[in-house]
């Protein structure tokens, strides 16, 4: 390798000139502009001493001294920075492979030690957004051992820091309502509180209908309760005793909302704590809202009302989490006049969707291009128009209200007003009681006005008869492409079960039927597009089967926490004369 270049300084003496320097501008060709003034002198060079500094060598001058100063080549740090910026990758690395941070079943990572901080380099922020973005959702059970038949797992290391899920959320809030709007906090005074009717001319409302259906009705404004309200205001209750008694058409339905919240289920379909917990889990920032107290403010408003929603699912492309509950349509009528829909309205999901369910709603893609009503006006229309003492009609409206995340307790629920024939503690469906109690057939399509007009006679027939109703005769399933999971934990959700069949057997579930809880506990049935599919679900389980009391056979499926759920057929493979196994406990 060539010697570096030489160059050489001078450096003027300390008795030259009295002790000045030589202007370096008067010895240059163009000369020094100050003349005389010059503080420096002008004259001859004085003899040099000369000190030889390498090319690769930084050096700095002092023109008060006359000092010459080396430090060392910037080279020679490049080693250490390297192989400082290799440790701590490989540190990161090595820590992740041993806690997965975004695991909610997973041991808590422990804390780090401390290390010297130093400066990011690109490469470094490249990896670090790499590694949280592969985050993989929110699943709760276990891998399955035997991994040939499942989706390749992503080993990719993931970030110490956990991500927070607000910052990337922010991004996706709805545009056409202020994100920090609260439409609790006021007193609930006319002032602040708009007319719901003239709210509905504001809002971008998108109609929809079914064919076949005669679509909405056109809401009448000049229409006025009959029933006069109190105009006294009513007094603070806690959230589960409210029921509507300052109205008389409210008080029509006092029995229905007292006996809804009797109900067995009631207690764990109406825990709103639970779901917010499980939205905040899944990253769902979307705030919640509660009705205002009764007052004047609300006096001439319909004081009962049936809603009916349809449900999409969407996903988070950053996180992966799934929403099987996304609101995609709104159809509200007025339970005084079920003539008038108050608002029918397709809603934009604030997620892409991963299934439109149009098998069910009837809605596809192209009806939600380019709608612009959102959930949070959607929240408007129901604060302008309900209070705490409306009364809320519907089929499993709890399912509707989380839709809404709406917080309501006041409420007719006609899933909990009438009984199966074969089962007191299973619930019915609204196409089996409308069959059961007016003999029409229900169409397989949902229509959400029909759904909602259809619930509100049900519960008008049964404060007609004042409770006292008849069983519901129940339509006989196909119980073979159905499977039955039980011992499932609060924190579950119906999209971990369809994401677990998905994992351990390549089998996509048609639908998972909502929870149903007792004490800490959940149950709900999985149906498959046919029986081979259900019993090919079945058969891919790892785990021995064994049958339980009734001879069925079941599965247990674990979780990551070390618990499992149980899995079992709905049909049982003994017959009359054959031997039974002795059933597991």
């Amino acid at each position: 390798m060539p010697s570096a270049k030489k160059y050489k300084l001078h450096k003027s003496t300390d008795n030259n000139g009295g002790g000045k320097a030589v202007c370096a501008f008067w010895t240059s060709p163009d000369g020094c502009r100050n003349g005389d003034k010059c503080a420096f002198l002008h004259g001859a060079a004085p003899s040099p001493c000369v000190a030889e500094i390498s090319e690769t060598a930084s050096v700095v001058s002092s023109e008060s001294e006359g000092e010459v100063r080396s430090r060392p080549s910037l080279t020679n740090n490049k080693p250490n920075n390297n192989n400082n910026n290799n440790n701590n990758n490989n540190s990161s690395g090595g820590m992740n492979k041993k806690n997965d941070v975004s695991d909610p079943f997973a041991m808590s990572p422990t804390t780090p030690k401390e290390q010297p901080r130093q400066e990011p380099t690109s490469k470094n922020n490249k990896k670090r957004k790499s590694r949280s973005n592969s985050k993989s959702g929110d699943d709760l059970f276990a891998n399955p051992k035997d991994k040939a038949h499942a989706p390749p797992v992503n080993k990719k290391p993931k970030s110490v820091e956990k991500p927070n899920p607000n910052a990337a959320n922010q991004k996706r809030q709805d545009l056409h309502t202020p994100k920090n709007q609260d439409f609790s906090a006021a007193a609930p005074t006319p002032a602040n509180v708009p007319d719901f009717r003239n709210l509905v001319a504001k809002l971008p409302v998108a109609s929809f209908s079914i064919p076949g259906f005669g679509g909405a009705a056109a809401v009448d404004n000049s229409k006025t309760p009959t029933n006069e309200a109190k105009n006294t205001e009513s007094a603070p209750t806690e959230p589960g005793q409210i029921l509507p008694t300052s109205t008389a058409e409210g008080r029509k339905w006092l029995n229905a909302v007292k006996s809804s919240r009797s109900h067995e289920r009631y207690a764990s379909a109406f825990d709103f704590a639970r779901y917010k917990e499980a939205n905040a889990a899944a990253g769902l920032t979307s705030e919640w809202i509660k009705a205002k107290p009764f007052g004047k403010w609300c006096a001439s408003n319909p004081q009962a009302i049936a809603i009916d929603c349809e449900m999409c699912e969407t996903q988070d492309p950053l996180s992966g989490t799934k929403n099987p509950k996304a609101l995609c349509r709104l159809s509200v009528v007025n339970a005084e006049n079920p003539e008038e829909v108050l608002l029918d309205t397709l809603v934009k999901p604030s997620w892409p969707v991963t299934d439109y369910r149009t098998r069910i709603n009837g809605i596809g893609k192209e009806d939600l291009e380019k709608v612009e009503f959102t959930v949070r006006h959607a929240q408007a229309f129901m604060m302008a128009l309900c209070s705490e003492e409306t009364v809320i009609v519907g089929h499993a409206v709890h399912n509707d209200l989380v839709a809404l995340n709406m917080e309501h307790h006041c409420v007719a629920d006609s899933s909990f007003l009438f009984f199966a024939k074969d089962s007191t503690t299973s619930s019915v469906s609204l196409k089996d009681l409308v069959a059961s109690i007016f003999k029409v057939e229900m169409p397989d399509t949902h229509d959400s006005v029909n759904d909602a007009r259809k619930a509100l006679q049900c519960v008008r027939h049964w404060v007609e008869k004042d409770g006292d109703v008849e069983t519901i005769e129940r339509t006989a399933k196909h119980k073979g492409n159905q499977l039955f999971v039980h011992r499932i934990p609060k924190q579950c959700q119906t999209h971990h079960l369809t994401n677990m069949f998905l994992k351990h057997t390549s089998v996509e579930p048609l639908s998972v039927d909502d929870f149903e809880y007792a004490a800490d506990m959940g149950k709900t049935h999985v149906t498959f597009r046919s029986a081979r599919h259900a019993s090919l679900a079945f058969d891919t389980l790892e785990g021995t089967a064994e049958p339980d009391k009734s001879g069925r056979l079941q599965k247990k499926v674990f979780l990551r926490n070390g618990d499992y759920v149980r899995v079992r057929k709905m049909t049982s493979p003994f017959h009359r004369g054959t031997p039974q196994k002795t059933p597991s406990k």
